[in-house]
């Protein structure tokens, strides 16, 4: 079975690429801004489509034609996707785009040939040079897009879409029962070990950054300093939005090899239905959600069974069944 599979790594571009990374996260933004504009004022007058496109915005801003024409594209079909979701009341009204988000990003296509890996770098569309990828594990498949997103224009990132070949995995005649548990996140009705969460270290060092970024705060009360001029306030911000990335990358790294380990292991896997969920532990109900997301596509890819109970203490009788 073919399927759509995800690789994210850490890139380090040079001053140049950082710049066109830049710019193009530049470009993206005001054209989809611009189309948003475009269709707000077509609703008014009661009509949803518009003529306004990414090349007859071309013909009027010449700068956008230094950015890859088909990331331009990608942001009329991602407001587009936005206004769907609005109409069918999943999300809210689409809402312009500003430099000043944390996160930028912008997705090129592979065609011709126009994304592709040689060693540990990274060609892309527009981009002359190639760009040193943290290339900490292998991809398969064929490339299909490519999304370059920076957190600050500072830490850069690609994230890989590959059409890849999946096979079914040998069965094993295993069925587990899993219900949730706040300490390790699942609880098994078999006495089989899980992988290693080591986490006591980060939760330390952010329990007390949190502290510290607590009481920067109340000095620079009592300064009568806006926290967004404190120097020292920011420092501390900035080491505890790290600390939190950390931790956050730990627990979907925990997640990644536990879903691994049961859909290898197991061929019938039952899962909790209705858990309930306590406050202020290492695993919330987030973290749960993210493992249900996990473990059901890597169950459709290997061809493995889910089945959701009331009550997973029941799990003999409904493996008899």
């Amino acid at each position: 079975m073919k399927v759509l599979k995800g690789y994210k790594f850490r890139i380090y571009p040079n001053e140049e690429q950082i710049q066109f990374f830049i710019q193009t996260f530049g470009c993206v933004r005001f054209t989809y801004n611009c189309l948003l504009c475009a269709r707000k004022e077509s609703l008014q007058k009661g009509s949803y489509e518009t003529k306004l496109s990414p090349a007859h915005l071309k013909k009027d801003y010449p700068f956008l034609k230094q950015a890859d024409s088909l990331a331009l594209a990608n942001a009329q079909r991602n407001l587009d996707r936005a206004f769907k979701n609005y109409f069918s009341k999943r999300m809210g009204y689409p809402k312009f785009k500003t430099k000043n988000n944390t996160w930028q990003s912008y997705t090129a296509n592979n065609q011709k040939n126009t994304i592709y890996l040689v060693g540990n770098q990274l060609k892309l569309p527009k981009l002359k040079s190639l760009v040193s990828v943290n290339l900490h594990r292998e991809v398969f498949g064929e490339i299909k897009s490519a999304t370059i997103s920076a957190k600050n224009n500072q830490l850069f990132f690609v994230s890989l879409l590959c059409l890849e070949e999946v096979f079914p995995l040998p069965k094993t005649g295993k069925a587990i029962g899993i219900a949730y548990c706040p300490k390790h996140l699942v609880q098994l009705t078999s006495d089989r070990s899980l992988p290693v969460y080591e986490c006591k270290g980060v939760q330390h060092r952010l329990k007390r950054a949190n502290k510290k970024l607590e009481l920067r705060a109340k000095v620079a009360k009592k300064r009568a300093v806006v926290v967004k001029q404190a120097k020292n306030y920011q420092k501390q911000k900035h080491k505890v939005q790290k600390l939190t990335v950390k931790k956050n990358n730990q627990k979907r790294n925990y997640i990644d090899q536990l879903t691994h380990l049961l859909v290898h292991e197991y061929d019938s896997i039952y899962l909790e239905e209705n858990p309930h969920f306590i406050d202020n532990t290492h695993f919330l109900e987030a973290d749960w959600h993210h493992f249900l997301r996990t473990i059901r596509y890597k169950a459709h890819w290997y061809n493995k069974k889910l089945i959701f109970v009331e009550d997973v203490k029941k799990f003999d009788e409904f493996v008899m069944n």
